[in-house]
Order: structure tokens, then sequence, then C-alpha cells
């Protein structure tokens, strides 16, 4: 299913280093729309807060309940729980995936409708975040992490308990709504509590369980699934378990994260020794911002279907939603595929085929995080003007690796009888799709980063939307043309798309974007 949302570690470290080379460059001299001054322009540097000799950005405030002066020890255990938390309500949603057929004879309804139980969450993915977000900026992050924890775990005992195919998809609905929550906004919360220098590698670190969610769960479910005395009911009873115990990590570890920095020195309800409100009991402050930072919902809500009007941000989203079709529908497949003959996967069999997948996702991003940082510090050492678009020049093996892996699936389950060829097309697909990810988002990232949060809920919508419909034609189209033709037309589109998009921003990306201009806006 759906991985990678954010940023992972190889792919943010790299950020941050080339991020600090490209502020010194532009102190130097770049073109006037493109500078970047440092934060340390006319300021007494020996007033600033350093740790190891790296002075801390932002400055903390000297309030105990500013997240900058958290222990290492709360940081780290607020961090761990909603990365868990990001893996734990994915892994549900995989895990079920194994038990398409079992679900089809539960509910006695064919196959390929009971398939659309395994693919309904990623539309919720999708659309999901483009209201948590703007809720968390009115409200702040941990009240709406816990209402979504709650509607996670109601969702997964709906889907658990369901004695018709309507209610189970009910469920199903609930729970991507609830578990969405902590791909869109606990990458940010993570954010909120370490300094510029750290972000990278933490926020890195927590989104791997992004990255190892969606075919853990398929590799777990399969192994639940295949036992007679579980079942398909346990995957998520099992599940459920695993959200609740989250949702009481949440409770003790994860306060709220963001913290309203002014120049003002009053100190705060915590520093005085007052407790405040009875919201504020329980770790819930509702973040104040001042006047002229304060905006209306409807204004916070329409900002990333602003960045709709940027086309560096609409061809490369289009493009990748292209490319990523395919992953939901080669994984909704699987168990229809391979359970009957030649290849007579078990439920167990039909989990751990997601191994191709990880292992396939793993080694995309061992080498586009080096691969991209290897460009700018070339690039930058040579004295070149510094352009987002050169990062692109990394994206070329997945334009070469993510059709030929679906070419290698679709004519060896049409032609071969062998399994294991299939699946070493998937790796070699999802190979090039995390190559695709990590270049494509950091290019996001570095061209509009006062509205990155917007350009990513773009980016994912189109990746989960496009990807969501897959499951609804796929086996139509195998039915009528065969495995060879119809995972070749989407490897057409591929490639296809490319000089139209992905290769118009290369060539003439610098110019589109100051055609289209400077957003002009940050919501915060």
């Amino acid at each position: 299913m759906a991985s990678v949302g954010q940023v992972t570690t190889s792919k943010l470290t790299m950020m941050s280093k080339s991020t600090a080379e490209h502020l010194e460059y532009n102190k130097e001299g770049d073109s006037e729309d493109r500078k970047v001054p440092s934060p340390f322009v006319n300021e007494d540097v020996s007033n600033l807060k350093t740790r190891n000799g790296i002075v801390l950005m932002p400055q903390p405030s000297s309030d105990p309940a500013d997240p900058l002066n958290w222990s290492s020890f709360r940081k780290h255990m607020a961090m761990a729980t909603i990365s868990y938390l990001a893996f734990v309500c994915y892994m549900a949603v995989t895990a079920l995936v194994p038990g398409t057929l079992a679900l089809a004879r539960t509910f006695d309804v064919p196959k390929a409708t009971a398939v659309y139980l395994g693919n309904t969450p990623v539309a919720l993915y999708a659309i999901g975040p483009f209201l948590w977000s703007p809720l968390s900026h009115f409200f702040g992050r941990r009240p709406i992490l816990l209402v979504s924890n709650i509607i996670a775990i109601i969702g997964t005992i709906v889907v658990a308990s369901a004695q018709s195919y309507g209610a189970c998809m009910v469920g199903r609905v609930i729970q991507g709504l609830g578990g969405c929550s902590f791909w869109g906004l606990g990458p940010a919360s993570i954010g909120d509590i370490f300094f510029r220098h750290e972000k990278g590698k933490k926020i890195g670190t927590s989104t791997l369980a992004i990255v190892v969610a969606p075919f853990a769960g398929g590799i777990i479910g399969g192994a639940i699934i295949n036992n007679p005395s579980l079942g398909w009911r346990w995957s998520q009873w099992i599940s459920l378990i695993l959200i609740a115990i989250g949702f009481i990590l949440q409770i003790f570890f994860v306060p709220e994260t963001i913290y309203i920095r002014s120049t003002t020195t009053a100190p705060s309800d915590f520093q005085r020794g007052r407790m405040g409100s009875l919201w504020a009991r329980y770790g819930i402050r509702i973040p104040k911002r001042d006047e002229s930072r304060r905006h209306s919902f409807f204004w916070v809500f329409s900002r990333p279907f602003m960045m709709f009007k940027h086309p560096a941000v609409l061809l490369s989203s289009f493009w990748f939603g292209i490319a990523y079709m395919l992953h939901v529908g080669i994984t909704a497949e699987i168990p229809l595929l391979f359970s009957p003959a030649p290849y007579h996967f078990t439920p167990l069999d039909v989990g751990l085929s997601a191994f191709s997948g990880l292992i396939g996702a793993l080694l995309g991003e061992a080498f586009a995080g080096p691969a991209i940082d290897l460009i700018a510090k070339r690039a930058l050492k040579g004295g070149k003007e510094w352009q987002p678009e050169m990062r692109m020049k990394a994206i070329w093996p997945a334009l070469i690796t993510a059709p030929l892996g679906l070419i290698m699936f679709g004519v060896s389950i049409e032609f071969g009888r062998a399994w294991a060829t299939p699946l070493v097309g998937q790796g070699v697909y999802i190979f090039g799709i995390e190559v695709a990810t990590t270049v494509i988002q950091t290019y996001l990232l570095e061209s509009y980063a006062a509205q990155g949060p917007e350009a990513t809920l773009v980016f994912n919508m189109f990746r989960n939307l496009l990807s969501y419909t897959t499951p609804f034609f796929t086996p139509i189209m195998l039915e009528n043309i065969g495995g060879g033709a119809t995972f070749g037309i989407f490897a057409a589109l591929i490639v296809v798309f490319f000089p139209v998009t992905i290769g118009v921003l290369m060539r003439r990306g610098k110019e589109i974007r100051e055609w289209s201009g400077d957003p002009g806006w940050s919501r915060d």
C-alpha cells in the first residue's frame, strides 16, 4: 500500500546539510528572488544560545513549557510514540489485504469486490490530512492527535466485529480517517520539539516507520490470517490492541508541541506554577498567536489548494501519481493472482510476498538520499548557481526501474509459472517509486520551503487518490487483455508523461517558478 508520505532519514539528513551550504552560497550572491538571508545578520551571536558549539535555531525561550527545553528523554519518547502510531495505524490497513479471499467468503461477495476493503482507506489518507492540518493549527496538535487516535480505535473495532460487507467498509473509512493524522501531523509534531540541526535526522528516523508499515502490515497480517484459530478478524483485533497501547502512550508522552514564540517576556502559566484551565491539566493548550499571525479556518484550509496554481507542484505531483498508481494495484491484486494455480499461495504466502516491496523500498531510500546529496555538493563546490531542479538528475533510475518492474511483473504473471519473477519485478518497481518519492519531495520542500506542508498535502493527494482508483479497473483489464498488456500500459504512461512533466521542470523549472511567482504567504 502507500509508502512514504513524508521524508525519510537519508533525504532529510541530506536536506539539513545542503540547506546550510545553500545559505552560505546565497550570502555570497544569488539572484534577488532566491536570496536566503543568514538568520544571524546584524545580531550579536555571542548572546545566542549554543550547544556543542552550534548556535541553536530556533532560539529556545526560558519557558519550561517550550518543547525545545524538554529533556532528551521527553523529546525522544514523544517522537517514538508518534512514529509507533504512524506505523500501527497503517499496519492495520494493510494487515487485512492477505485476507481478501476470506473476506469474500465471509461476506458472500465477489473477490473483486472484497478487494475494495483493502484499498478504501488509501482514499482517506489522501483527503483526511486536509482536515486534520488546519484543525491542528487552531486547536493544537495534542487534542487532534488524541481525537484521531480514538477515531482509529473505533474504526478498527467496527472492522473486526463487522457482520456485513457494508459495515466493514464503514469501519475501514473510519479507520483510515483516524490513522491518516499521524502521517500528516506526525513529522510536523516531531519538528516542533527539535532544533534545526537535529530535525533532518529525527524526522527522517521517524518516517522510516511510514516506509516499513505498508509491507510489515502484509507480512504480519498474512501470518495471523493463515492461522485457522485466528483468521482475518484477529488481524484487526491485534491491530486494535496495538493502537490502544499507542493511545495510552500518547496520553503520557506526547504533550502539546506547538509553542508560539513572541517578543514578550511574560511568564507562562507553567512558569508561574499554575495549571491554568481544566484542559491545561490534560496537556491541552490552544495556540494563541499574535494578531498579525491569526487567520480564519477557511484561509488556513484553503492554502493547500492555492498550490495548484504553481506548475512546479502540479506537474511533479501529477507524474508521481501516475507512476505510483500500481503500487496499490499490485498489492490489492496479489491475493487474487497468486492464490489460484499455478502459485497456490496461502494467506501467509501472500503476506510474505510483501518482503519484495520492503527490500525495494529500503534499497531505493538507501540510493536516493546520498545521490541527491552528492549532486548538491558537486554543484555548490563548483560555484554553480544553485537551483532545486538540479536534484532532478537523481530521478533517472526511477524512470528506468519503475516501468521495467511493471513490465516484468505483468509479463511473468501472464506467461510464466514461477512466483519469484513477478515478485522481483514488484521489488524493482518499488525501488523506482521510492527513488522518485525522495527526489520529488525534496524538490518541492526546497522550492517552496515556507509552504512545504501545503505542497506535501498536494503531493500526497495525487499519490493516494490515483492509486486508490486502480483496483476498480485493473481486474477488468487483466481479464480482457492479460497481464503483459495491462502492466505494459501503465509502464508506458510513466514514460510518456515524463517529458511533459518532470522533463519540463528539469529544463525550464526555474523560469516556470519565476513565472508563477512566490506564493507570498505562510500560515505560520
